[in-house]
């Protein structure tokens, strides 16, 4: 007989394989407007015609800012192919973000606060980090949960968008 603890496990475990399933079908990236840590206001409107791979992180997450640093070092190779890149912290407080920006070297991409309506919007972001990749013309293409490998998203904005 299975106890509660197994249940939970399975339930849980089942959660989040359904969060991390893959999209088959583009569909439009709700607007978002956020204040960046350089006192920029940032919205989906300012990459128009641009890709975007949005970042959903939080200063507290090691995984989080290892991927970061990961997207940082092949900025060159992203840039390459367009792509532009918010990282967007969970974290509410401004002086905390400047703060791990600066000491985990995160630098050379904007860095934004969410706002509750944003994760709301983007499906409830549940687990970090998360990256939407959003095409030129405002669909999210694909999202990635946990690792973000640079060649899979190059190769996910230059794949063809499925057919319903």
């Amino acid at each position: 007989m299975l106890n509660h603890k197994k249940i939970l496990y399975v339930i849980v475990a089942g959660l989040f394989i359904f969060s991390c399933a893959k999209n088959t079908k583009p569909y439009r990236a709700p607007y978002f407007e956020c204040k960046g840590i350089d006192g920029k206001t940032y919205t989906l409107y300012n990459y128009k015609g641009k890709r975007l791979l949005l970042i959903f992180w939080a200063t507290w997450c090691p995984t989080c800012k290892k991927e970061l640093s990961r997207v940082i070092a092949n900025l060159n190779k992203l840039r390459e192919n367009k792509i532009e890149i918010l990282a967007v912290s969970l974290d509410t407080n401004l002086d905390s973000v400047k703060k791990s920006v600066i000491e985990h070297g995160l630098t050379g991409i904007p860095v934004a606060i969410v706002s509750k309506q944003m994760t709301m919007d983007y499906q409830g972001v549940r687990f970090l980090p998360t990256a939407f990749l959003i095409n030129e013309k405002g669909y999210i293409v694909k999202k990635l949960v946990g690792e973000l490998d640079p060649e899979e998203i190059i190769k996910a904005f230059k794949a063809k968008p499925k057919k319903s």
